[in-house]
C-alpha cells in the first residue's frame, strides 16, 4: 500500500518571554561588584568610540546640576529618581539633549580594606566540578587535567602524553578517547577556552560558547556574525594570524569595512583565559571593595550611600551625532562606503545610550534594593547584634523595594557593604531558618555551625563525602539536599572529600 506525503499549512499562536539586549546587559551589570564594575565601564569606552567620559553640559535633562543630583542621592529620606527618563529617539538628539551618567559621590568614598585570599585558580576549576555527574575515575582524571593547566590555562602536552602520565603517576588505566571526553567537560569551565590545546582551539571555543549560549539567544544578525568568525579561524586562521585581509575578502565574498569589523571582534576574544586567575594563592592579597558605605549615629539615624568608585559621567559623543546627522541629511546620495559608515555610527551610538541606560537602572536598582534591607533589617544595624535581625529573605526584599526576587538575588550574590567601618557581605543581612524534624526554625547558620562540627569530628584518612554529610545531618533533625551540602561546603571553604582526605 502505497503512501501519500502532503504538507500542511497550520497557524499557531504562541507567547515566548525573551529579555532585551539592554535587559540581559542590565542583568550582567547588576551582578558586578563596584570593582569588576569599572572595569567593564573602562572596556565599553576602549570598545565603542561613541561612548565619552566627562560632563559635556552644565545640566542635566531635568535642570539639576551634577551637584544637585549628587546631593538628593546621598541618603535614604532624601532619595530621589530624577534620572528616571525613557529612551530618545536618535533623530530628536541636539547637544543640549545629550543622555549622560552623573554618578553620586566620588573616588574619595572607595574603601579599600585587604583582606584574605578566596582559592586559588585550580579550587575556582575544582567547584565547578560538583555541576556535572562524575564517575569517581572522570573526576580523577579531571583533576589531574586542572592541574596540567599552564599560566595561559591551556593543555600544553599531547594527549597521548598525559594518559601514560595517568597510568604511570596515578594508576589511572584509560584511553586517549576517554581522556578527550574528559577535556570536552573541562573546556565547559569557565573562563571560556580553559583547557584549550591551542590559541586557535581557545578562540573557537569562546565563538562556539556565544553560538550555543541557551540562557542567551543571539540575533540572527549577530549568528551570521559569529559563523564568519568561526569560519575565519577554523578553516583560515593562517591567513587571520598573517593579517592577510585581502585574501580573506575573496574567500569569503565580503567586504573589506566588513573584513575589519570581524578582525576587531576576534581581537575582543581572550587568548589567555588562566592570566585572571593564575596567581598562587600565597602571592595574592585580595582587596575587597564595598559597594555601600551605611553609617549610624547615637540618635538612631542611618545615612546610606553608593560606592561609586571611579566610574566617571558618561555621556554620548556629540561628534558622533553630528556625524549621524549629516549622513541622514542626504540619503540618496550617499555611496557605499557612506551607507556602511551610517549603520556603523548609529550602532555605536545606539550601544552607547544603551549602556548609560544600563548604568543609570544599575545605580537605581543598587539603591532601592540596599535601602529596602536597611528599612527590613533597621535594629540590626543598629545594634549590630545577631540577637536583633529578623527572619528576612529575598522575597521580602522583592516586596519592599518592588523589583523581582531574581534581581534581589542578583544585587547580594557578590556584594558588601562598609557599616560603620566594618565589611558586611549582604547575605549577612539576611536571616534565614530550616525546619527541624519536629517542626522548630533553626538559623542557617547554626545549619552551618553543625555541618562545619561534622567535618572537624571526621577521619582525616577516610573524610565524609557530601552524601554522608546529609545522613548525618538528617539525624541531627535537619533535612537538606545533596547539591545544599555542596553549596554551603563551598561558601565555609571546606574544600571537597578528596581534598580533604589524608
Amino acid at each position: 500500500m502505497s503512501q501519500r506525503l502532503t504538507q500542511i499549512q497550520a497557524q499557531k499562536t504562541e507567547q515566548q518571554l525573551r529579555l532585551s539586549q539592554q535587559q540581559l546587559q542590565l542583568v550582567r551589570l547588576l551582578e558586578m561588584p563596584i570593582a569588576e564594575f569599572e572595569q567593564q565601564v573602562k572596556k565599553e569606552l576602549m570598545d565603542n568610540p561613541a561612548l565619552e567620559e566627562g560632563a559635556p553640559v552644565e545640566k542635566d535633562e531635568v535642570g539639576n546640576s551634577a551637584d544637585e543630583m549628587d546631593s538628593n542621592d546621598t541618603g535614604i529620606d532624601t532619595y530621589s529618581d530624577a534620572e528616571n527618563e525613557n529612551l530618545t529617539e536618535l533623530s530628536a538628539y541636539s547637544e543640549d539633549d545629550l543622555p549622560i551618567y552623573t554618578p553620586s559621590g566620588g573616588s574619595a568614598e572607595r574603601n579599600e580594606l585587604p583582606l584574605g585570599d578566596s582559592g586559588s585558580f585550580i579550587e575556582y576549576l575544582e567547584s565547578q566540578m560538583m555541576n556535572y555527574d562524575l564517575s569517581e575515575e572522570e573526576a580523577k582524571i579531571l583533576k589531574y587535567l586542572i592541574g596540567s593547566l599552564d599560566n595561559r590555562g591551556f593543555i600544553d602536552r599531547p594527549i597521548a602524553t598525559i594518559t601514560e602520565e595517568l597510568a604511570f603517576k596515578e594508576y589511572i588505566y584509560v584511553s586517549e578517547q576517554e581522556v578527550e571526553q574528559v577535556l570536552r567537560i573541562l573546556q565547559n569551565f569557565d573562563p571560556v577556552g580553559i583547557g584549550a590545546r591551542s590559541t586557535q582551539e581557545c578562540l573557537l571555543l569562546q565563538i562556539d560558547r556565544q553560538l550555543n549560549n541557551e540562557e542567551e539567544s543571539v540575533s540572527d544578525l549577530k549568528k551570521k556574525v559569529l559563523l564568519l568568525e568561526r569560519e575565519i579561524i577554523a578553516n583560515y586562521y593562517n591567513l587571520f594570524i598573517n593579517k592577510n585581509k585581502e585574501r580573506l575578502k575573496n574567500k569569503l565574498g565580503i567586504s573589506s569595512v566588513q573584513v575589519d569589523a570581524l578582525f576587531n571582534e576576534i581581537r575582543k576574544l581572550n587568548v589567555n583565559p588562566g592570566f585572571a586567575l593564575s596567581e598562587s594563592s600565597a602571592d595574592r592579597v585580595q582587596t575587597q571593595i564595598p559597594d555601600f558605605i551605611v553609617e549610624t549615629d547615637p540618635e538612631g539615624n542611618i545615612e546610606m550611600r553608593l560606592n561609586s568608585g571611579e566610574v566617571p559621567r558618561l555621556h554620548v559623543s556629540g561628534d558622533y551625532i553630528n556625524q549621524l546627522k549629516t549622513l541622514q541629511s542626504r540619503p540618496s546620495k550617499l555611496t557605499r562606503s557612506e551607507k556602511e559608515g551610517l549603520v556603523y555610527t548609529r550602532q555605536k551610538i545606539e550601544a552607547a545610550q544603551m549602556f548609560i541606560e544600563s548604568v543609570k537602572q544599575r545605580r537605581r536598582t543598587l539603591y532601592e534594593t540596599m535601602k529596602a534591607i536597611i528599612e527590613l533589617q533597621r535594629t540590626f544595624f543598629l545594634t549590630k547584634d545577631d540577637e536583633d535581625k529578623v527572619r528576612l529573605v529575598l522575597d521580602d526584599v522583592a516586596k519592599q523595594s518592588g523589583y523581582d526576587v531574581s534581581t534581589i538575588s542578583r544585587v547580594c550574590s557578590s556584594k558588601c557593604a562598609l557599616l560603620d567601618g566594618r565589611i558586611y557581605p549582604l547575605s549577612e543581612f539576611f536571616k534565614l531558618t530550616r525546619k527541624n524534624a519536629v517542626g522548630e526554625e533553626i538559623d542557617g547558620r547554626r545549619v552551618r555551625e553543625m555541618m562545619r562540627e561534622i567535618v572537624d569530628g571526621e577521619d582525616k584518612m577516610n573524610p565524609y563525602s557530601d552524601d554522608k554529610i546529609v545522613e548525618l545531618m538528617k539525624k541531627r533533625g535537619v533535612t537538606l539536599a545533596r547539591r545544599t551540602v555542596a553549596k554551603y561546603r563551598t561558601e565555609m571553604g571546606i574544600p571537597a572529600v578528596n581534598s580533604r582526605r589524608g
